[in-house]
């Protein structure tokens, strides 16, 4: 039977109590609407000037995880991470202190790292070319080692730490995913939900979510269709034989899939009649899901959850969105 509004609201009301890390690849997302036939000529250059109009940011990658959560309710949130001490490093803690984020583990450097950035020009055409900053940076083995001990210190008192992989290897690499492994070890009190866009084989028992295409390249194989379902529980398993833990694997249209060991689940995708932006959708899987998780419910009403905030999400255009009690509860 599925979830009631007032179960919905207990379980939102344990959300708000949790204590939740993030570490990862935080980055900001710039997005500004731009004309390019102006007609107006530099006096400088003698180029034509391109005239940009509602500048606006928002946190991206982990950041957009982040924000997810803090949607949900969750009011102690810790950061794990890097940022540049540059323009859109200001902003993202601007962004991060505006929601009450705890980021006196997100390490401002002043060398050698370019706050990560999207910047996403919107014209009549949809969004234009990016430029990215900071997106292969290089991180010290000593800096990464100071994040790994305030990790350490931390995770007592956590009920939930999210892993967000993004990038190339601005900060997480398959060895030090591997030290993540043993730390996590250490510490079973936490519940562990990976989302690794590159290295999701060096992540060991937790939770990780992927997308077919994702699951498709860990196991090595061409093709997997979001719509074949056996196919994809077949596939999960195979790559839990070998990473442990369980899968949550996203089939856009088609819905979520949890795998385990013991157990397979799936929810359908809600049908939505409207145009549709999935950015950022899984984060607000994860978010979710996690958060739902983390308070004891069961791992179907964790689905359900996650699919009804995903269905918010996926209607708001042209950004990263959110989903809030509210909007659950609108949409159902």
């Amino acid at each position: 039977m599925p979830l009631q509004p007032t179960e919905i609201k207990q379980i939102f009301q344990q959300i708000k109590h949790l204590k939740v890390g993030v570490i990862g690849d935080f980055a900001v997302d710039y997005y500004y609407e731009i004309n390019k036939q102006t007609e107006e000529v530099s006096i400088e250059t003698g180029k034509e000037v391109h005239w940009g109009k509602k500048p606006k940011t928002s946190l991206g990658a982990a950041g957009n995880v982040v924000q997810n959560l803090a949607a949900l309710g969750i009011n102690d949130i810790q950061v794990f991470g890097c940022v540049g001490n540059d323009v859109y490093g200001r902003e993202m803690q601007y962004l991060l202190q505006k929601i009450n984020v705890d980021t006196a583990n997100l390490k401002c450097l002043s060398e050698n790292w370019d706050t990560c950035t999207y910047t996403k020009p919107m014209s009549v055409n949809g969004e234009e070319n990016r430029l990215d900053f900071g997106t292969h940076n290089e991180l010290s083995a000593e800096v990464f080692d100071e994040i790994l001990q305030n990790l350490d210190l931390a995770l007592p008192s956590l009920n939930i730490l999210i892993i967000n992989q993004q990038f190339p290897n601005p900060l997480l690499t398959p060895q030090r995913i591997e030290q993540l492994n043993t730390l996590f070890s250490k510490h079973s009190n936490c519940l562990y939900v990976a989302d690794l866009r590159s290295f999701g084989l060096s992540i060991k028992n937790v939770i990780l979510k992927v997308n077919t295409e994702e699951l498709a390249r860990l196991v090595s194989i061409e093709n997997l269709e979001e719509a074949n379902e056996l196919a994809c529980i077949e596939q999960g398993k195979a790559l839990l034989a070998s990473i442990g833990g369980s899968l949550l694997v996203t089939r856009g249209e088609y819905g979520i899939t949890y795998i385990s060991a013991n157990e397979t689940q799936t929810i359908e995708a809600l049908k939505l009649n409207t145009e549709l932006d999935t950015v950022g959708a899984g984060d607000t899987v994860v978010a979710s899901f996690s958060a739902s998780r983390g308070t004891g419910t069961s791992i179907t009403n964790s689905l359900e959850i996650a699919n009804l905030a995903a269905a918010v999400t996926v209607q708001k255009l042209h950004q990263t969105g959110t989903a809030t009690l509210e909007e659950i509860l609108n949409l159902m």
